[in-house]
């Protein structure tokens, strides 16, 4: 998970390539997102795959297991 610095600097390099204008009020909300999805992200990341887990740019088809509901 980024720290609250880690983001602030991201959100600072990223205005910064897209030229975009942060107001000063606004840039707590985007660090507090900034931190919060990262340990969204962490969570989604650190769950297992199983065998139908496919990825959603290849389509390869999986028998169900257990009995056909």
């Amino acid at each position: 998970m980024l720290s609250a610095q880690q983001a602030e600097a991201l959100m600072n390099a990223n205005a910064a390539a897209l030229d975009l204008r942060l107001a000063a009020e606004h840039k707590p909300g985007v660090v507090q997102y900034l931190v919060l999805a990262s340990g969204m992200a962490d969570l989604v990341m650190g769950q297992a795959l199983g065998i139908e887990d496919e990825s959603g740019a290849v389509f390869e088809p999986v028998a169900p297991r257990g009995p056909a509901a």
